[in-house]
Order: structure tokens, then C-alpha cells, then sequence
């Protein structure tokens, strides 16, 4: 085994330190360390300390590498709800189309953090497929959840998406409101009537 792997073993039992900046240290260094960290990294998820599982799915996610995609996929289901967060978080800077489908499902979970990921992952993959859920979640409990999807649906940009958009522009809470109507004006003023 050569330095570098050594290396990267070693940055991996630090991801469980008691000291959270060390913790958080190598995290830093793993992804300052990139591709050569990520076939280790992704047992990293399955490991039994959330925190271990919490810092590879971020570190994962800062790498980019697409070979983490369908274990970050399987980490949306994971115990504990930071973890879950992380992966979704993961998957949206990885541009993961593949992940659309279970990120989608994921806007059922029980936290709204949670979701609230999954909306942000979702707004960077941008897939026209996925309006009708996010439309749905135009009715989430939580403000910041619906937030989230009109901005998604502002990425994807299609009529389909511009159609739940309208309707979030009478949503009880004056931020989902005032984004909703931004979002129209916007696309008014590069669209407009002829």
C-alpha cells in the first residue's frame, strides 16, 4: 500500500475524533486529497458512527466524483436524518440526474432539513420530470420546504413548472410569495409578451 492510501486510512479513523475540529480537519484534507480518497470514502457511508457516515457523504460530495452516486443514493435512507441531509447535499453537487427518482421520494421525509436538501439538489439537477412532485411539495407544512421548490421549479423553467410557480404566488407566507412573483417577473422580462 503507498503513502497515499496509508494516508487516506488514517484521515478516515480521524472522521470519528472526539475533537470536532480535528474531525472536520480531515474531511478538509480528504477532499483536498479528491479522486485518489473516493474508493475509500464510500465504504465510509456504511461505517457504524453517523459522524464518520455524515463526513464521508459531505466529503463525497466536494470531491464530485460520480462513482459515489449510487451508494449516496442508498445513504438517503440511512438512520440518522444529518446523514440523509449530507447524501442529498452530495447528490445536488454532483448533478446526479440518476438520483432524481429518489431524491423525489425523498421529499417525504420526516424532517424538513431533509427535504429542504433534497429541494436543492433537486434545482441543480433541473429535470422537467420531476415538476409534478415538486408541485406537490407546494404544500409542505414548511415554508422553507416550499420555498425550496419554487425555486426548483424556477430551474427547470418549463410552462408545466411556471404553472405551480403561479399558484405559489398565493401561498400563505410572504417569502414563498415574494420568491414565486420574483421568479414570474423574471421570466416576463426575458419572455415578454408579443
Amino acid at each position: 500500500m503507498d503513502i497515499t492510501q496509508t494516508r487516506i486510512q488514517e484521515l478516515i479513523k480521524d472522521l470519528s475524533h472526539r475533537n470536532e475540529d480535528v474531525r472536520w480537519g480531515a474531511a478538509f484534507t480528504l477532499v483536498r486529497i479528491g479522486l485518489p480518497a473516493v474508493d475509500q470514502l464510500i465504504p465510509a457511508l456504511d461505517d457504524k458512527d453517523s459522524v464518520v457516515r455524515l463526513r464521508a457523504a459531505w466529503a463525497l460530495g466536494q470531491i464530485g466524483d460520480q462513482r459515489a452516486v449510487n451508494r449516496l443514493v442508498y445513504t438517503l435512507r440511512d438512520g440518522d436524518w444529518a446523514v440523509r441531509m449530507r447524501a442529498a447535499e452530495a447528490l445536488g453537487k454532483l448533478r446526479a440526474h440518476k438520483a432524481t427518482d429518489a431524491l423525489l421520494l425523498t421529499l417525504r421525509d420526516e424532517k424538513p432539513d431533509v427535504r429542504r436538501h433534497a429541494l436543492a439538489a433537486l434545482t441543480r439537477i433541473a429535470d422537467p420530470g420531476s415538476a409534478d412532485r415538486l408541485g406537490d411539495s407546494l404544500k409542505d407544512p414548511d415554508w422553507r420546504v416550499r420555498m425550496g421548490a419554487t425555486l426548483a421549479l424556477s430551474a427547470i423553467g418549463d410552462q408545466k413548472s411556471l404553472g405551480y410557480i403561479e399558484v405559489a404566488t398565493r401561498d400563505e407566507n410572504e417569502f414563498v410569495r415574494k420568491i414565486a412573483e420574483a421568479v414570474l417577473r423574471k421570466r416576463e422580462g426575458e419572455h415578454p409578451s408579443k
